[in-house]
């Protein structure tokens, strides 16, 4: 973006001071003028000011099959900027598994993240962070490898936090002293921006 400014949704966070809360494939688009393509994020009715906490704040809202994990259980946190980082990772494995040649292909993997809901789709969710992801289509193969980075990145950072909330649990009951803050907004630094822009600007051969 010109005069200094960042990409897309990251101005939005950062200038406009707005979080999305519902990152889907229906509200991801592409529009062309003459040779140049641009990404258009649309539908802000979810939308929320960064800093504000109320009531609409804490909603479960989103689109199911992209809806970050946190987001999922029976008493959601606050929507937070990383959650809508997650939801980007989660349309990009939707869109290079399922899709070949502008159509969906046949037995698509990942339907459980549409027909499920409540506890299992967060079981089924955070096993498919844990694991290995689907194999692109032929059309999309060249991005398998901004698909396995973005995982790991997540990985990363469910595991740090559990290993924290372990150490804090050893802590209260052993009366040692408590391990230092958990960056919950980052997952400890490992879900930023930065760190996922890295990953996109990486090159792809």
């Amino acid at each position: 973006m010109a005069d200094g400014f960042p990409p897309g949704y990251r101005w939005l966070y950062e200038y406009a001071g707005i979080i999305h809360r519902d990152i889907s494939l229906d509200n991801l688009m592409l529009r062309k003028v003459g040779d140049k393509v641009y990404g258009v994020l649309n539908d802000m009715d979810l939308a929320i000011t960064v800093g504000v906490e109320s009531a609409s704040s804490k909603q479960r809202t989103g689109t199911k099959p992209f809806m970050a994990i946190d987001l999922l259980q029976l008493e959601p946190p606050v929507h937070m900027y990383r959650h809508d980082l997650e939801s980007m990772f989660y349309v990009l494995v939707w869109i290079t598994s399922r899709f070949h040649d502008g159509k969906e292909i046949v037995d698509a993997p990942l339907q459980e993240w549409a027909d499920e809901g409540g506890v299992a789709l967060v079981s089924e969710k955070y096993r498919f962070i844990m694991s290995e992801p689907p194999q692109p289509t032929p059309a999309f193969n060249p991005l398998g490898c901004w698909v396995v980075s973005l995982q790991t990145m997540i990985r990363d950072g469910f595991s740090a936090k559990a290993k924290y909330r372990s150490e804090l649990a050893i802590a209260v009951r052993s009366k040692a002293a408590y391990p230092s803050t958990f960056k919950d907004e980052t997952l400890g630094g490992f879900v930023t921006f930065d760190k996922f822009q890295a990953i996109l600007d990486a090159k792809l051969y």
